[in-house]
């Protein structure tokens, strides 16, 4: 049972002021052709599970080019590997402040995607003998315990968020999260795969618990991750790969535009 974890799109984020010929922000259509590029290396592992970590978009509205980017992208992936489940949880750039206000995650529902938008979720694949516990970084959120459920020969959990001591002191102020959850709290040992969005530099955390990092440089503060990058010895910005029978890891590194 292969996963890929992917996390921190960041679908229409915009940066300087240099504009395409057809008007679009730069680096918005930057960050659009990385992550075409992502989903085409996605579709050639052929992973049994996508496990996406939030912050799809980089605002709670987004704007119309951006939307259709997404719905493309996760499109493809689902006419490709149309039997892999799709799961996505909200990310702090994603969740609306108000309950009133419905988050955009809801239209890849209409796709095939398990979506957590505003609760924890627990999907489970009974003939893959597979559960995902889903939790998005959404204000008053009641989180379950974070322990995996019974009778599953493989579960992961998938959750968009900070724990503390993690993120560096010139990351953290600049883009907090809702949501805190202690390093002990998680109970890594206990879950097949520990999959985290938020921070935007690969990192492991804890045994089988991962940070994928983002898919291009999303920051205010790209200078920073790219030194966190070199002093880590990180190739980048990509995606992991899982396999959660054997405990195979390989960082899938993605070209940046």
């Amino acid at each position: 049972m292969r996963l890929v974890h992917l996390a921190d799109l960041h679908l229409g984020f915009r940066q300087y002021q240099r504009l395409t010929p057809s008007g679009i922000n730069q680096r918005e259509a930057d960050v659009a052709a990385t992550v075409q590029r992502a989903m085409a290396q996605i579709i050639a592992v052929k992973p049994e599970l996508i496990v996406v970590g939030g912050d799809v978009f980089h605002t709670v509205r987004p704007s119309n080019p951006a939307i259709l980017h997404a719905y493309r992208a996760f499109s493809a992936l689902r006419e490709a590997l149309p039997d892999t489940p799709i799961v996505m949880v909200a990310g702090n750039h994603d969740a609306p402040r108000t309950s009133e206000t419905g988050c955009i995650l809801r239209l890849f529902r209409e796709i095939g995607v398990y979506v957590a938008d505003a609760k924890a979720e627990l999907f489970t694949f009974p003939s893959r003998s597979l559960a995902v516990l889903a939790v998005p970084d959404v204000p008053g959120l009641d989180c379950p315990p974070l322990t995996p459920p019974d009778g599953f020969a493989h579960t992961v959990l998938l959750m968009h968020g900070s724990i503390p001591g993690v993120l560096p002191t010139h990351a953290a102020p600049i883009n907090p999260s809702v949501l805190e959850i202690p390093l002990n709290a998680l109970h890594a040992g206990a879950w097949s795969y520990v999959a985290l969005g938020h921070y935007h530099v690969y990192r492991e955390v804890a045994t089988r618990a991962y940070y994928s990092g983002s898919i291009d440089y999303t920051s205010s503060n790209p200078w920073g991750e790219l030194w966190e990058e070199r002093d880590q010895r990180v190739p980048g910005k990509g995606f992991i790969e899982q396999n959660l029978a054997t405990g195979a890891h390989r960082f899938h590194p993605v070209a940046p535009s």
